[in-house]
């Protein structure tokens, strides 16, 4: 309702839109502005406002006259509360015929409408059913066109404490924190969205499972960087990834590859130390591996090919025996952190360029 429309009108419209529509609160309102502008004209008004129609002065007045008849008819068929817009649905498109789609909101309060449905109301990101069926079309698009698609599951580290301790206020401005810092570390093709509590998923299309790790670790030192009240109080990020299609085919199973990876990932944060996590803490782009015999102490370094979740394969030189384990170490190029791991080889393939592919699992 206009601004010019006054104050009792704009009232009025407001009435319409309550969640139970009281008849006689609006009679009553309606008769006391009334007083400064007739009757047929503000019941034009509102009803154009309410359902996209226009209707002349008179043609309003008999058809809300119309509307009050059936409105106690309702009021008993249907279960209460009863809204005005059920009314007015059941009158201009079933009764009356003058609404040729069911619908009586303005386009603007359909677009609030269609936000609200696809977001989350306290972070903003998508929320978790566009997450679901936005996942699905690109599973579809990639399957069409012989692509990837990798997410992310994500969840806050110590969130519960912050809940107890600072309450949930404060609570909800981590979470609130945290999606901007989601939101900032993504492409525009990615998607980003709460999934639930303190647990949020990404859909990142055309991305392997090395870049998705990359992903997953740049939002995790940035959140560890939040600045909090008391020092004691570290926040962190446990995440786990799955992509499409090594990982699986359907959304529900790479979202269970996910979890369960997410799963094992905190039960790794418990032991403390570098040396029993499967997951590197840093980009597996900008690492090589270090590999040693594991009955003597001849080293060499190797190119990581690709890194999932229990395993990876690299890239090294031909030779006509290979040991079944090695001790190895993934090493970042570009600063100091080390990541200890024992392999287990399980199969060798050959190169285009004559070197080997050997794909190992983590004994």
């Amino acid at each position: 309702m206009k601004q010019e429309d006054g104050p009792p009108i704009a009232r009025l419209a407001e009435l319409g839109r309550d969640r139970d529509f009281s008849l006689d609160r609006f009679q009553k309102s309606l008769a006391a502005a009334s007083s400064r502008v007739e009757t047929g004209e503000i019941l034009r008004r509102l009803l154009t406002e309410w359902t996209g129609l226009h209707f002349s002065p008179e043609d309003a007045e008999h058809h809300w006259a119309q509307i009050e008849k059936r409105i106690p008819s309702l009021r008993k068929k249907l279960d209460p509360p009863l809204g005005l817009p059920t009314v007015l649905l059941y009158y201009f498109h079933s009764a009356a015929g003058l609404l040729k789609q069911p619908r009586i909101l303005p386009e603007r309060e359909l677009s609030a409408l269609r936000i609200h449905a696809i977001t989350d109301p306290l972070t903003g990101l998508y929320n978790r059913r566009f997450l679901l069926e936005h996942l699905e079309r690109e599973i579809s698009r990639a399957e069409r066109g012989g692509e990837i698609v990798a997410i992310i599951l994500m969840d806050l580290t110590g969130f519960k404490k912050v809940n107890d301790e600072f309450g949930h206020p404060v609570g909800d401005s981590l979470l609130v924190r945290t999606a901007k810092i989601i939101r900032n570390c993504l492409r525009t093709i990615d998607a980003g969205g709460r999934w639930g509590g303190d647990e949020f998923l990404v859909v990142a299309p055309n991305t392997d499972l090395m870049a998705a790790f990359s992903i997953a670790d740049r939002i995790r030192r940035r959140v560890a960087s939040i600045a909090f009240p008391r020092t004691v109080y570290r926040i962190g990020i446990h995440y786990g990834t799955a992509a499409y299609p090594t990982d699986g085919k359907t959304a529900d199973f790479i979202l269970k590859v996910a979890d369960l990876r997410l799963h094992q990932c905190r039960e790794q944060a418990q032991f403390g130390g570098p040396e029993r996590r499967s997951y590197p803490r840093f980009s597996p782009a900008q690492a090589d591996l270090r590999l040693q015999w594991r009955t003597s102490d001849r080293t060499w370094t190797a190119a990581i090919l690709d890194l999932s979740h229990r395993g990876l394969s690299f890239k090294t030189a031909r030779a006509t025996e290979w040991p079944f384990r090695w001790k190895a170490e993934i090493v970042e190029r570009h600063a100091s952190e080390r990541h200890s791991v024992r392999l287990r080889a399980l199969h060798s393939a050959p190169l285009p360029d004559g070197a080997l592919r050997i794909g190992c699992v983590y004994a």
